[in-house]
């Protein structure tokens, strides 16, 4: 698969408009269009925005075969169970369950600080 392809797909998998991602990558919605045409190729400035907007690693989106398409690596499948079930949530339900995680993984934090391994 190409980087033009790449960008396609990842954009497509998020339901985005080439307006969106342009927007949200501060850049018009053309040059959008010329990457995934492969009329142009994104400059490494551009590629290192488009993997941060996709939260996808630059090897992944740069380099054809190489790298993983995110970051999230989960083996315990319950917990990715879970995960994916967040993706059908609404917007506020996201915002909630990404503040409970946040407190989890401080309480974690302070806990691993503390040399503490008990769990309450």
């Amino acid at each position: 698969m190409t980087i033009s392809e790449r960008i396609k797909k990842l954009r497509q998998e998020r339901n985005w408009t080439q307006v969106t991602l342009a927007d949200k990558m501060g850049i018009n919605q053309k040059q959008i269009s010329a990457y995934e045409r492969g009329v142009n190729l994104p400059s490494t400035d551009i590629l290192i925005k488009l993997a941060e907007t996709f939260d996808v690693t630059l090897d992944y989106l740069a380099f054809e075969g190489k790298g993983q398409q995110g970051k999230l690596n989960i083996q315990d499948r319950e917990l990715l169970r879970r995960f994916e079930m967040v993706d059908t949530l609404s917007d506020k339900e996201k915002t909630l369950a990404k503040e409970i995680l946040d407190l989890v993984i401080l309480k974690h934090r302070f806990q691993t600080l503390a040399g503490s391994e008990a769990v309450a």
